[in-house]
């Protein structure tokens, strides 16, 4: 299809593309996570995050989304950075937990993820976690 001697396709892909990128700028949510002694919002935030029991990931708004047992709880080393790589894989931006050890802040940098210590109930924890 032309339009005045000019191609008419290749712009309309462009628009499209455009659409498709902001529709899913708008579309993403912000995810948080929270290192938590049982798989419930209104969990006590764990004392420890590498280790904790659960891990629970909330929106935004403070909706639980996914709670699950730690993959890495007892991993015999390395668990900091294992965690990092979870969190970064669920699209989650910050962790909240009562202490954050040295390696796992590194890696938690590393894949630009904040680590915010707290205590309390883990839904209350949307407070901390607001960029």
């Amino acid at each position: 299809m032309k339009h005045k001697g000019k191609p008419v396709f290749p712009l309309l892909a462009w628009v499209l593309v455009g659409l498709l990128i902001s529709t899913n700028a708008i579309a993403a949510e912000w995810r948080w996570a929270v290192a938590a002694e049982a798989p419930v919002a209104d969990s006590p935030i764990s004392a420890v995050a590498a280790r904790a029991p659960y891990i629970l990931i909330f929106d935004e708004q403070g909706a639980l989304l996914e709670a699950f047992t730690n993959p890495v709880a007892d991993a015999p080393r390395d668990a900091g950075t294992r965690l990092a790589e979870v969190l970064s894989e669920q699209g989650v931006e910050v962790l909240v937990a009562g202490k954050i050890g040295p390696k796992l802040a590194q890696a938690l940098r590393t894949r630009e993820i904040r680590g915010i210590t707290a205590q309390g109930e883990a839904s209350q924890a949307l407070e901390v976690a607001q960029p």
